[in-house]
């Protein structure tokens, strides 16, 4: 099997290094960011001649590889994804599949018209956490699923640095945060339910990270700033202090600086968007969000996604007709009730590889790529079956623009 990548950023390298552990040869490497190419270099001992800086002299190669992973932002999603197709590649696509829900169906369009594979990375599927919860589900012993809840506490920090000050901040650089962050949780929903969802509504509103909750006082860098040892937003604190001199200097500190040291931290917060106030940013996506779903079967659901919280965590509580299963990712332990018969425990600590996040779900997906390439497994995560989750996503943007109203899925 052979992979080739384009955008060699925070994902492109945690997938090629799980990758080139598992005897995987990383064919091609492409990005616009020549320090990125050496570093593809040095952590990949990819040759120079396997390196491209233009994604034009990349796709006018042809097909280099069995599977291009499509890594880079957003926004670019839709094009690298046709050209990749265009090209005769199979794709492991990052999530969001594309900024519009147009551009999404002429993707899976263009899989159907070429014959080529689509694998979305909706990674929590291939987690121990999750797939437990799906295994107890598919035994049948506990009914029909009635309504789920999931909330996605996606704590103060990450917030901050990935939807106040980086590169999901905006909606006119990337999808609504409904979609970018929280399509995970929608495709959870889907995949337990498993029937189509047919209405959703859904509130939110981007309440607190705006210049009218900035101290008195407060400079627009954090290194410039009186309040640098007491905010908990302050950047030094949560790349420097908390992280880089603890030796924590993988994410995400590595997206501050390719290769983080606290010296080249400090440099870059001097000037960097992720050095910039939390409350004097250009963000304008929510930090707060309620989506509610119904199915065409009867059954309903409920996401939460809430920037306000201590820890970055989901948890949910899956109510079907004869029990129901509670869990929450901190803990990792599955709580099951049968009613009338008892309850019973799963720990999925046990079962987990957790080194490269996710809960073990990036580690999950790899070996699950690499098995369906042998004929040994099923990808859990086609174009097709993840296409839901953002109608459902997009549908709740829009309700959400309109003030609560239904929007109905055709």
């Amino acid at each position: 099997m052979k992979v080739a990548v384009i955008g060699y950023g925070g994902r492109g390298r945690l997938y090629t290094d799980i990758l080139k552990n598992k005897s995987v040869e990383i064919a091609a490497v492409c990005d616009t960011d020549k320090d990125k190419l050496a570093l593809a270099v040095r952590e990949l001992g990819i040759s120079q001649n396997s390196l491209y800086d233009s994604e034009e002299e990349f796709f006018k190669q042809g097909k280099l590889a069995d599977m291009l992973m499509v890594c880079t932002q957003d926004e670019l999603h839709f094009r690298h994804a046709i050209c990749g197709l265009e090209c005769g590649y199979d794709l492991l696509l990052e999530k969001p599949i594309a900024c519009s829900i147009e551009e999404c169906k002429e993707i899976e369009k263009k899989a159907e018209e070429t014959g080529r594979n689509v694998f979305v990375c909706h990674v929590l599927r291939y987690t121990p956490f999750f797939g437990g919860i799906k295994k107890e589900i598919d035994s049948g012993k506990f009914g029909k699923v009635v309504t789920v809840s999931i909330t996605e506490n996606v704590a103060y920090w990450h917030q901050a640095h990935s939807y106040v000050r980086g590169n999901w901040n905006n909606d006119k650089i990337a999808t609504p945060m409904i979609v970018a962050k929280c399509c995970h949780d929608i495709d959870l929903i889907c995949w337990f339910v498993g029937e189509k969802c047919d209405k959703v509504n859904s509130f939110g509103t981007l309440s607190y990270f705006n210049r009218e909750h900035a101290p008195v006082g407060s400079a627009e860098y954090c290194l410039d700033c009186k309040y640098r040892a007491s905010c908990a937003y302050s950047a030094e604190k949560i790349y420097i202090k908390d992280r880089a001199e603890k030796g924590k200097l993988g994410w995400p500190c590595d997206i501050v600086v390719n290769e983080p040291t606290v010296e080249k931290l400090y440099e870059a917060l001097k000037t960097s968007k992720y050095g910039k106030c939390v409350y004097k940013c250009d963000n304008n996506v929510v930090d707060h969000q309620i989506v509610n779903m119904n199915f065409v079967g009867g059954a309903t659901a409920s996401l939460t996604m809430t920037a306000f919280s201590g820890e970055c965590y989901r948890e949910i509580h899956v109510h079907l007709e004869k029990g129901d299963i509670y869990g929450d990712m901190l803990g990792n332990v599955l709580t099951c009730n049968i009613y009338g018969e008892g309850q019973y425990k799963i720990d999925v600590n046990l079962e987990s590889d957790s080194a490269y996040g996710h809960g073990g779900g990036d580690v999950g997906m790899i070996n699950t790529i690499i098995d369906f390439y042998d004929g040994k497994d099923k990808m859990r995560t086609t174009i097709n079956q993840s296409m839901q989750s953002h109608y459902i996503g997009f549908s709740a943007e829009l309700s959400r623009k309109n003030g609560g109203n239904v929007v109905e899925i055709e």
